[in-house]
């Protein structure tokens, strides 16, 4: 008896979710790498396709990076974590596309410094993604 195994298409969520994000959040600036002219509310999403979860689905690690600028150009942090708790709370429990699974929080938001010394905050959300 042979298995039939539909076939796997990695999929970049990452166009997805940031059209529901710039709709939700229209007071940030949403993308998949940092803006040139440093907004001063900006979350840059990365998403990182792991191990299958079953024979239609995968696991996608989302990468959050959220920074929220004074007018000094300084990172406040409070302030961006506030925000990346506010994006993480959606994504776990909003209405997403057919092609988002499930949703949940994998790790922080913790305090990070940007390559330029701006502290930012980070989090892992750990999504399941259909393939097919």
């Amino acid at each position: 008896m042979s298995v039939f195994h539909p076939p796997v298409r990695p999929r970049r969520v990452e166009s997805y979710l940031l059209p529901l994000l710039r709709e939700r959040f229209p007071d940030v600036s949403f993308g998949g790498i940092r803006s040139r002219d440093n907004p001063e509310r900006e979350c840059v999403m990365v998403a990182e396709p792991q191990q299958p979860a079953t024979p239609v689905s995968q696991y996608v690690r989302l990468r959050v990076s959220v920074w929220v600028r004074r007018g000094d150009g300084t990172g406040d942090y409070a302030a961006a974590q506030r925000l990346a708790s506010l994006i993480a709370t959606y994504l776990t429990g909003a209405d997403l596309p057919y092609l988002v699974v499930s949703a949940g929080l994998d790790s922080g938001p913790i305090r990070l410094s940007d390559e330029d010394g701006v502290t930012c905050a980070y989090l892992v959300l750990l999504l399941t993604v259909s393939t097919v």
